[in-house]
């Protein structure tokens, strides 16, 4: 079965972020130098997640927040969470590292469930990195 995605980003997008700063790494779709992240248009990932899409008819799970610019309220907050998982094998970077990035993200973009956002990743996102 084919995943279908909720995001595709349609320009590449930076972000930069202390805990970033020394690690070198490139791959198809993100390159991580000098504390920057660039992630180029056409990656695509799901959002904040779980979610379960019932009978077609609605979605239960995480929300991704209202629209804000045209894009969800969460939108470039779990992109970069998404690809700090996608590719935590190759990153030198800690469990902590990323949750701590995704805190920082979720914070500068005001997101009201910031808190509890934090702790469901913490308890029950990936938990294999391997830093």
């Amino acid at each position: 079965m084919k995943k279908a995605w909720l995001y595709c980003l349609d320009q590449s997008f930076e972000f930069s972020h202390e805990r970033l700063n020394g690690i070198e790494f490139q791959s198809e779709w993100v390159k991580i130098a000098n504390s920057k992240m660039t992630i180029k248009s056409g990656y695509a990932w799901d959002g904040c997640s779980p979610k379960i899409h019932v009978f077609g008819l609605f979605v239960v799970g995480t929300p991704n927040g209202c629209l804000r610019h045209g894009k969800s309220w969460t939108y470039y907050d779990s992109l970069v969470h998404d690809v700090l998982c996608q590719f935590r094998d190759d990153l030198k970077l800690s469990k902590d590292d990323s949750v701590i990035i995704f805190n920082d993200s979720l914070k500068k973009s005001g997101w009201p469930l910031r808190k509890l956002y934090i702790n469901m990743v913490r308890w029950f996102g990936p938990q294999d990195w391997h830093a």
